[in-house]
């Protein structure tokens, strides 16, 4: 395999988080849920104190009620009024009713139309009234997302909503009005798949793509190697005081392992960039690069043989060979012993 580290510890992340906040400041009634537990999409897990805003719509859908039966009268007196002004038209325009007659028929019309007209707008706007305070007591009703966990919870029934900057939620009326800097009162996060962000040296980025296989390692869970695939390579360089330049890369955790890696746990990630199948191989520590050349000590009849190699992929571990060495041939990995060259006898005990 030919493989690259990331430069530096990454962090593993939900798909997505969304922190929950009050768009009315009313105190809480109710908390269904506690930190931790799973929630479904459109779920309450917060309930504010719906009392005022109940008793509101009420007497809306009551004055939206007194509005439709005031346009219906009005309806039909218009419809009347309608019928006797094209009546009595008609015998104005045929000189059998005098003009003070026609002009008290017409004005009665022109003022039931008027009402009319001012009865239907009312009812619009007792319409539009009721549609206002129903998604006003919607508001009180602090709702799942999606499907998913509640990481964070922090509320208390009876308790005002607090807002940023302040130790309770008693707040001048000036700040009322800044709804957007409440504090959250609750975060859920999508865990159905997790990702891991980690930094990876910026003269690699040119070498990862979409889909590439990655094992991903934690202390959190000592001897489990988690297999994903990269699902987003940053098109910026970033740098920091720590570190060199860097690019971060998202790795999405198969769903198989997503249950073992806790969010926000610290792990190591290595890209697979390629992987040759069926290869000669020998270990990366045991080839030795001089004037350009690459050999290994290998033994032939007890006699140690300097080995020219032409070498393949590699990673830390692990070199492929391509020429130079046939499987099954003995190659000197103790280079620290004292005295290793060529030509040198030496006596294998225990095929070591």
């Amino acid at each position: 395999e030919k493989t690259i580290t990331g430069v530096s510890s990454g962090t593993v992340e939900p798909l997505r988080r969304v922190k929950l906040q009050a768009l009315l400041l009313l105190r809480i009634k109710k908390v269904n849920f506690k930190e931790g537990d799973r929630v479904k999409e459109g779920e309450v897990i917060i309930k504010l104190d719906d009392t005022e805003l109940t008793i509101k719509l009420e007497l809306q859908k009551a004055a939206l009620t007194t509005s439709g039966l005031r346009l219906s009268e009005l309806g039909e007196q218009f419809r009347l009024a309608r019928q006797n002004f094209e009546r009595t038209k008609k015998l104005f325009e045929g000189g059998a009713l005098a003009d003070a007659r026609f002009d008290e028929v017409k004005g009665q019309f022109t003022t039931t139309d008027k009402a009319f007209a001012v009865a239907k707008n009312a009812l619009t706007e007792a319409k539009l009234s009721v549609r206002l305070t129903e998604e006003e007591l919607e508001k009180t009703n602090i709702r799942a997302p999606f499907n998913g966990r509640i990481s964070f919870l922090d509320a208390t029934p009876g308790e005002l909503p607090s807002f940023a900057g302040t130790e309770s939620g008693i707040v001048s009326s000036q700040s009322i009005s800044a709804a957007n800097q409440l504090k959250p009162f609750c975060e859920v996060i999508d865990d159905s798949v997790l990702k891991v962000k980690v930094p990876f040296d910026e003269v690699d980025a040119t070498k990862i793509k979409m889909g590439q296989e990655t094992r991903v390692i934690s202390d959190t869970v000592p001897g489990m190697v988690f297999k994903g695939k990269v699902i987003y390579v940053s098109p910026v360089v970033s740098k920091t005081l720590e570190q060199n330049r860097t690019v971060d890369v998202e790795v999405a955790v198969n769903k198989a392992d997503k249950e073992r890696l806790p969010v926000g746990a610290s792990v190591d990630a290595e890209i697979i960039l390629h992987i040759e199948k069926d290869v000669i191989l020998v270990p990366t520590n045991t080839i030795i690069e001089k004037d350009e050349k690459k050999f290994v000590y290998t033994i032939e009849e007890n006699i140690i043989k300097k080995r020219f190699i032409k070498t393949g992929i590699s990673s830390w571990e692990s070199t492929q060979i391509l020429e130079g060495l046939k499987e099954g041939d003995p190659v000197i990995t103790s280079l620290d012993i004292e005295g290793i060259k060529e030509g040198k006898k030496v006596k294998i005990e225990n095929g070591e």
